[in-house]
């Protein structure tokens, strides 16, 4: 079948070739763009992900480029630090950590011409935003600066995590999914807002209890309920005490826990959500008037601060954020979070928390990574030229010529290892395409640029302009640094267009007017046309001959095109 097929591809083109030798077709072509041969720099980034075609020549062939990461379509990201700066946390360590982190970004933003923002969260009482949103290679020494920022008094995760929230949320020219959160903490919190206002702190007390102390809202409060209460009254899966010091020796535990107080401060007839008060200065050194009921059933402070703090952050990693969770403590501190740090980890990281930035770095800095491919689908018009003199592909400005690995399957740049930095295998029969695979990571700035040419076989006959697609589809099938797939990018589709002009139109002869005999009535030799070919009507059989001969090889031409494979 497939020398059926490619004898019938030679008579259409020998019948195309007579037609133009005969004067009945010419091809009037244009590209889609400029040829890109000797003009794309592959040292600069490119504008935008490009796929062009040159003018078909006199062998009905046409140079087809391809050209990949631009900075148009290079996505851009965002990046918004959450940092605790409560008496438990290590500052140092944290600041340590993100700096390094920072570096790094910073200088492959700088290096690939990659779009990434960052911004600064502090979170004390409330959520503080030291600084919006900044170029990280711009903006690098105001984003090192809000994070010096030395605040204190009261510790909000919730507070913190809306004013990360918000900032993601204004950014509509980035995806969400291109949106990242680094909460760094020492999982303590006791704090927390409403309506989305993270200026505005809220908790709750037992007030004073006998035996006791007011602990005037702060993060030991539980231990009024927990001391004072008969603890046997409800037990977990394991048999256990339903306490928070006994919640707080697993997530799963935990999860039992605060998924109960939550129905309480929620829907509970008592209304234990009107005990909340402001956290005002006035209110953390005098306690509140309004204290709650010690009650099993009662919600303290703690519960509802990681309840408040969980929803947020779930919000956030349902649309799609990025959420990473880093545990800092200072040594030889009696409060250990690190159980609800695993909690709210538990659907972004697997409740696993984070030891180092490279897993986000990667994910940030190689959105186009080793495995990423792409797919070119030939279509029905033209063959790809199976020849490595025309196969070329630049990479970091560096053109790198074909190597054949088999009949199908061409490697670039050999590594020491005998693999190579590209491979590029043709795939022939009805689903003609060429399969790209990339084996180190492009970026803007080191743009991968694949040259190959194409033969048009299902060449028109009709009079007219045919606008022809050079392929049926090309798509990027990018993997980032960690091996996640990202969205598939379709590249445009070029075209040339080929003209089959009209027949020419003879003019009409007039019938000769008989001729009046002689005087002499003698015959005179009738003339003869140059060359000695008789002046007669048959003068034109052979044009007519060779006009039906082209007409017939374009009608069979024909008939391959619609018999050729279809997709």
């Amino acid at each position: 079948m497939r020398k059926l097929k490619d004898a019938l591809k030679r008579i259409a083109v020998i019948g195309a070739a007579m037609a133009l030798t005969l004067g009945m077709a010419a091809p009037a072509t244009t590209a889609l763009a400029a040829d890109l041969a000797g003009e794309v720099d592959p040292s600069t980034a490119l504008e935008q992900n490009q796929k062009m075609a040159t003018e078909l020549d006199k062998n009905l062939e046409t140079k087809v480029t391809l050209s990949f990461p631009g900075k148009r379509e290079a996505e851009p990201s965002d990046v918004v630090f959450v940092l605790d700066k409560s008496a438990f946390s290590d500052d140092k360590a944290i600041y340590d950590q993100a700096k390094s982190f920072l570096d790094e970004v910073k200088a492959k933003a700088e290096a690939d011409g990659l779009d990434i923002k960052v911004g600064v969260v502090i979170f004390n009482r409330i959520g503080n935003v030291q600084q919006g949103l900044t170029d990280v290679v711009t903006g690098y020494d105001a984003i090192l600066e809000a994070m010096r920022a030395n605040l204190s008094s009261g510790t909000n995760m919730h507070a913190g995590l809306l004013a990360a929230q918000s900032i993601l949320k204004a950014d509509t020219a980035v995806k969400d999914e291109n949106k990242h959160v680094i909460l760094i903490s020492d999982g303590g919190t006791y704090l927390y807002c409403k309506n989305g206002d993270y200026t505005t702190p809220y908790t709750r007390s037992f007030g004073s209890v006998e035996g006791g102390s007011n602990w005037m809202g702060g993060i030991w409060e539980w231990q009024s309920r927990e001391y004072h209460l008969n603890n046997t009254w409800k037990k977990f899966s394991d048999g256990s005490n339903f306490i928070y010091s006994q919640a707080m020796t697993s997530p799963e535990k935990l999860a039992e826990y605060l998924a109960y107080y939550k129905d309480q401060y929620q829907y509970s007839d008592k209304n234990w959500a009107q005990y909340d008060y402001e956290y005002t200065a006035e209110a953390a050194n005098n306690g509140t008037t309004n204290p709650i009921p010690l009650d099993v059933n009662a919600p303290c402070n703690i519960d509802v601060a990681y309840i408040s703090a969980d929803d947020t952050f779930q919000a956030m990693a349902d649309l799609g954020y990025d959420m990473n969770v880093y545990f800092r403590q200072k040594a030889g501190t009696d409060f250990d979070g690190s159980i609800f740090l695993k909690y709210l980890a538990r659907n972004t990281n697997g409740g696993e928390l984070d030891t180092n930035f490279n897993k986000l770095k990667a994910k940030l800095v190689d959105k186009i990574a080793a495995g990423s491919t792409v797919e070119d689908f030939i279509g029905a018009d033209f063959d790809f030229i199976n020849d490595p003199a025309k196969i070329s592909l630049t990479a970091n400005g560096e053109k790198l010529n074909p190597e054949k690995i088999d009949d199908t399957t061409y490697g670039f740049g050999k590594k020491s290892d005998g693999t190579y930095r590209f491979t590029l295998k043709f795939q022939a029969g009805e689903d003609e395409k060429l399969i790209l695979t990339l084996n180190e990571a492009a970026s803007p700035s080191k743009p991968v640029v694949l040259e190959y040419s194409e033969r048009l076989v299902n060449v028109p006959t009709e009079s007219g302009v045919h606008t022809l697609n050079v392929n049926e589809s090309a798509v990027l099938h990018p993997i980032d640094g960690n091996g996640v797939s990202g969205d598939n990018y379709e590249f445009p589709v070029p075209t040339v267009e080929y003209t089959v002009p009209e027949p020419e139109q003879k003019p009409e002869q007039k019938p000769e007017e008989p001729t009046k005999p002689s005087a002499d009535n003698t015959k005179k030799p009738a003339k003869k046309a140059k060359g000695g070919v008789p002046k007669t009507g048959d003068a034109t059989m052979p044009a007519a001959v060779a006009g039906l001969l082209v007409a017939g090889v374009a009608a069979g031409a024909v008939g391959v095109a619609a018999r050729r494979r279809n997709r």
